[in-house]
């Protein structure tokens, strides 16, 4: 099947409601109101068509705008914004303002992906280019970054303290709400051997790399769960889909040539998003 053709194909399904969870429509549902969307470049679509705010990257093809388009909410505020870390949500982020603020009792859906900024994720990746042009053998990235005092246990540490506040405050802001944390795909496959040219990292910083994607996943879910949230994993989902399969395979975009959307999901990343988020929401 196309890459045109599937995303075709997931739409109708997602719109409908007749996916593999066999669930009723959402206007069948009526469960959705008033949806406010949280959350990074991960939730806000970056490097995706049809950009909507050109400071946060923010387009109409992302997860969030899927769900608004299935559910249909009398108000949809989408306040996503690339480069947020857990800090945007109660400050500005340049122009924007804080995202909280579009939280209200009236919130009966929030979605949030946030995490992988506090962790200099997009640094690290583009060490990682670097020390992978050098040579494909053992971790160069990770010693790189320690050498040069990179602490991701201590990044770890803030961040376990950070997502639960963050849950406690929409929890305060919008009680009504269900709040679903959604996690981060592995960009890379368990073995980078088949990756070529446009992914050049080492082996071993692939799996490095993909360990800290689970265990910001593990952070996430964990949270979720003390604090009463939902968490959607996406891991599974995106098995086999990474920036190293045939680009019409891949949901993930490559890290080169360098554009605003490498290493995110494309648009059928962001469509498989949004059917596991609604997958969730139906049951």
């Amino acid at each position: 099947m196309t890459t045109a053709a599937l995303t075709a194909a997931t739409a109708s399904l997602l719109l409908s409601g007749t996916g593999s969870a066999g669930a009723a429509t959402a206007s069948e549902q009526g469960s959705v109101k008033h949806y406010v969307a949280l959350g990074d470049s991960y939730a806000a679509g970056t490097g995706l068509p049809q950009q909507t705010n050109a400071e946060c990257r923010r387009s109409a093809g992302s997860y969030p705008s899927w769900i608004a388009e299935t559910y249909k909410p009398a108000v949809f505020k989408d306040v996503t914004c690339s480069g947020a870390t857990t800090r945007a949500l109660w400050n500005k982020q340049g122009s924007a303002a804080p995202q909280v603020d579009a939280l209200t009792k009236d919130t009966d859906l929030v979605t949030v992906t946030l995490g992988g900024n506090d962790l200099g994720f997009s640094d690290v990746l583009t060490t990682c280019v670097l020390a992978g042009l050098t040579t494909k053998e053992g971790t160069p990235c990770r010693d790189r970054l320690a050498a040069g005092g990179k602490d991701l246990d201590a990044d770890f540490a803030k961040l376990s303290t950070r997502i639960p506040d963050m849950l406690t405050d929409i929890k305060r802001r919008s009680p009504q709400a269900r709040v679903v944390v959604v996690g981060y795909p592995n960009l890379f496959p368990a073995d980078g051997s088949s990756c070529g040219a446009s992914v050049p990292l080492a082996k071993g910083d692939m799996t490095w790399l993909n360990q800290a994607t689970n265990r910001l996943n593990l952070l996430l879910e964990t949270a979720a769960y003390l604090k009463q949230a939902e968490f959607v994993g996406t891991s599974s989902v995106f098995h086999g889909r990474d920036m190293c399969q045939p680009s019409s395979g891949q949901w993930i975009n490559p890290l080169l040539p360098q554009t605003p959307g490498s290493a995110h999901p494309n648009a059928i990343g962001h469509l498989m998003t949004a059917f596991e988020v609604y997958d969730r929401l139906s049951k």
